[in-house]
């Protein structure tokens, strides 16, 4: 408690107030470690020197779009209708993964259902693909 004003404590609260031995190591060693980082200990690789760093560096900002897939150039002055829909297809195709299992076509276009006049409901009969009653889409069912 060095450099902090005492003050003198009435006989009673100074019995209380006392600090244990044990008390007092753990002030200290808190006291102690603040004084560090925490993550100093642990081990790390040596450091570099300044122009070795800076070579490190470099290479690690050339090398940040390296394994990325490399996107098209942005068309200027274009007007949006002036790319084919036959290339938007494509383009809709390659995004996603050859293994993805597709579902059923929608029965209907629109969001009304034409038979059951539903708006906002499935665009398939669930029970199309179930048997028993249970409710599935692609033979999953969806009721547990």
């Amino acid at each position: 408690m060095a450099g902090v004003a005492r003050y003198r404590l009435p006989s009673v609260l100074r019995a209380i107030y006392t600090p244990s031995p044990a008390a007092r190591c753990f002030t200290v060693s808190a006291a102690q470690s603040s004084k560090h980082s925490r993550f100093a200990p642990t081990p790390s690789p040596p450091r570099l020197a300044p122009e070795e760093q800076e070579i490190f560096e470099n290479l690690q900002q050339q090398s940040t779009g390296a394994f990325s897939t490399p996107r098209s150039p942005p068309q200027i002055n274009q007007s949006p209708q002036s790319q084919p829909e036959e290339v938007l297809q494509s383009l809709a195709d390659e995004e996603l993964h050859p293994d993805l299992r597709r579902g059923a076509k929608p029965e209907f276009e629109g969001d009304k259902n034409p038979r059951t006049g539903e708006i906002g409901g499935p665009k398939n009969e669930p029970l199309r693909w179930g048997g028993g009653g249970d409710w599935s889409y692609n033979g999953r069912v969806t009721d547990f």
